[in-house]
């Protein structure tokens, strides 16, 4: 939403990349914590610190971390093996793991600039509450029990610093001032891919993002899905995979952070300016008299790692770059351009949201399936092979994957990677160009030349006995991931401390809400959810999701529909079991943006397919966990009501969600200004009945 005057650019030297652009420091991987015999265990502390970008100080959040048997009590020590870098942490997983996190909030108090402390229910914001989210996993959403007091990937619990948790609670909401300790077990059949973690605080998910607070995990290697020209399966020697984590944050002129991202800090675009935008865009000043902010001296950042305009060197073997978009609430246009000609470099596209991408014949399809992130173009001939995805940019809106292969072999010596200007609509937002990196090209490659083979994943993943697809399973904690079907009567077999923690677990899993709920039903064949993107009536300014349930012929089920509000934490908005003998149930979704900007859908604990204008067209194989809804026309004001009279006109979006974790969680906007304000709902999936 746009949130500030349009100003005019200073048009003075930008120093800040002037002095970045002539050090151009090679991009760093980021630290590493890697599991072993299947477990990663580890201690993270959400933490401030000073950090430096390029030549300016400011105040970043960083999570500290380091493997659990080095930690000091609730510290982690001062020595090689800690990470506490503002570019975030790598969390290097295997199928078959468990990842536990022992996590202490040690913020100081929610930043004065948080739009939404003095919300009614902003006190229990105002000492800055956080927690985890591993994004794009498929686990348990997991609640703690007297048996086992570890969570899931359980979004309904905050960690407050230590004698700071207010009197004031929510319904529906677990608080704690002490630490979290999360366990989330990586089924065996999991998708190997990139995914990563971050807060999920409901009011300050954009605010904590903004500082710094995220991380990537990867779950097996591209080498489980990738093969290489002259390489039968795997990767060839030398090739080079990166972690690119891409963040973001605005500085004003006095060195402090501004949380609540403005679109408006920078101009749009370069005009006027007399130095090139290396890894940040200069703060505007409003015209004279104006009112609105101004941030004239100030530096919008752009980083890949924590660093300010890194160089690559691409390796002479030829490398892959997965890529994440960790901003809060900005779109990135990726480019990789020849500074000679201007001209965009393609690259095939591997993945994306952690899962293959498999070739289509037909472009335009293969666009449908990503939602636009990737539009695809003629691969030329130093990427030829046969089903290769090439394009020359990728769309990627707040939390989206990308895995890339970059050949040795280019047209091109020297490229830089950039986002360009992108706009969100009418009633939206304006992100500005920066130059991300510096990339060089072998003089010599060494590898071959060609597209790396790219193995389908998505059939096996939605089939019967996929993760997707099959019946559901969860983790038994000491007797192993079992199916649930079947779990009471394993329960029977052990011992009794295993069987109580077993049946406690059970019991969660079906215990009745404690806060009110939509029925608990399936969907009629058919059938189909009806969620509508845009403004509350009552609220203009926020943002909010409605309801209605279609009949197969796209009619709305009469008692179904719930206007657009803003989100309720007391309320459960979509409860639904799974199927019958406990197997995975899949539902058609119709998502439709009834705004004039951009949201972006992101659902927990799963993926879901895009489907074609009718829920009855061949769906593509691609599975993703975000995914763009384009604003609508010109009248389009975010009410359903103009909706319906036909002024609003808007494409739906149609998604197949297969649900085959059980528990609460959530689906919402992931931009995350727009999350903060309204745009989330609560779901729970509970075991067939």
């Amino acid at each position: 939403m746009k949130r500030s005057l349009l100003f005019t650019c200073l048009g003075v030297c930008f120093s800040v990349t002037a002095a970045c652009a002539a050090t151009q420091p090679e991009l760093r991987e980021l630290p590493v914590f890697a599991s072993s015999n299947h477990v990663l265990d580890i201690q993270v502390i959400a933490t401030a610190r000073p950090i430096h970008l390029g030549e300016v100080a400011t105040e970043g959040w960083v999570y500290t971390v380091c493997y659990r048997k080095d930690a000091l009590g609730d510290a982690c020590p001062d020595n090689p093996r800690t990470s506490s870098e503002y570019g975030g942490m790598w969390l290097k997983l295997q199928q078959g793991d468990h990842l536990k996190i022992h996590f202490l909030n040690q913020l100081p108090p929610a930043p004065p600039d948080a739009d939404h402390l003095n919300d009614p229910m902003g006190a229990m914001l105002a000492a800055n509450p956080t927690n985890l989210h591993t994004h794009g996993l498929i686990v348990e959403p997991r609640r703690a029990t007297a048996a086992d007091p570890t969570f899931g990937d359980y979004v309904y619990v905050l960690a407050y610093p230590p004698g700071k948790k207010p009197g004031m609670t929510t319904p529906g909401l677990e608080t704690t001032e002490r630490a979290i300790d999360y366990d989330i077990y990586i089924p065996q059949d999991h998708p190997s891919g990139a995914y990563w973690i971050h807060p999920h605080v409901h009011g300050l998910a954009l605010n904590q993002l903004s500082y710094g607070l995220a991380g990537v995990i990867t779950v097996g290697s591209p080498e489980d899905y990738l093969a290489g020209p002259g390489v039968p399966a795997g990767l060839a020697p030398g090739v080079t995979v990166r972690n690119m984590l891409l963040k973001d944050i605005e500085v004003r002129a006095d060195g402090t952070v501004l949380s609540q991202e403005d679109p408006g800090f920078c101009n749009p675009t370069e005009a006027g300016e007399s130095s090139p935008r290396d890894g940040a865009c200069p703060g505007q000043s409003g015209p004279p008299g104006a009112a609105g902010p101004s941030y004239a001296g100030g530096n919008w950042f752009f980083t890949i790692n924590g660093q300010v305009y890194p160089t690559i060197h691409v390796s002479p073997q030829g490398e892959i770059w997965r890529i994440w978009s960790a901003s809060g609430s900005r779109t990135y246009q990726l480019q990789l351009q020849d500074p000679a000609t201007g001209k965009s470099l393609p690259f095939q596209v591997l993945a994306v949201d952690g899962i293959t991408l498999d070739w289509n014949s037909d472009p335009a399809a293969t666009a449908r399936a990503t939602g636009g992130k990737v539009r695809p173009v003629t691969c030329p001939a130093h990427l030829a092979g046969t089903r290769a995805v090439c394009a020359n940019s990728l769309h990627m809106m707040p939390s989206a994957r990308a895995e890339i292969w970059i050949p040795p072999a280019a047209a091109s010596r020297s490229a830089v990677l950039v986002t360009d200007h992108y706009s969100t609509g009418p009633a939206g937002d304006d992100w500005p160009y920066v130059q991300l990196a510096a990339v060089e090209f072998p003089a010599q490659p060494a590898g071959k030349s060609g597209a790396l083979t790219v193995r389908p994943v998505v059939p096996a993943l939605l089939a019967k006995t996929g993760i997707l697809g099959s019946k559901v399973k969860i983790d038994g904690g000491p007797a192993g991931e079992l199916a649930l079907d079947s779990a009471s009567q394993t329960a029977a077999k052990l011992a009794p401390a295993s069987q109580a923690q077993l049946l406690e677990h059970l019991l969660s899993l079906s215990a009745p809400a404690n806060i009110q709920s939509a029925p608990c039903e399936s969907l009629p064949p058919g059938h189909r959810r009806r969620i509508f993107f845009g403004l509350p009536a009552s609220n203009p300014d926020g943002f909010g999701l409605g309801y209605e349930e279609a009949d197969a012929k796209g009619r709305p089920v009469p008692g179904t529909f719930r206007d657009i509000a803003p989100f309720d934490p007391a309320m459960i908005d979509v409860c639904l079991p799974l199927a019958a003998g406990n197997a995975t149930a899949t539902e058609v979704w119709e998502l439709v943006n009834v705004s004039g900007e951009d949201h972006n859908f992101h659902i927990h604990q799963t993926k879901f397919r895009v489907l074609g204008d009718k829920p009855t067209d061949a769906p593509p194989d691609a599975l993703m966990d975000n995914v763009p809804l384009p604003h609508g026309s010109d009248p389009c004001d975010g009410s359903i009501a103009t909706w319906r009279s036909g002024s609003c006109k808007v494409a739906p979006v149609l998604v197949s969600i297969p649900f085959s974790e059980v528990g609460d969680f959530v689906y919402h906007c992931h931009i995350l200004e727009h999350e903060d304000g309204g745009m989330m709902a609560h779901i729970r999936v509970v075991p067939a009945k």
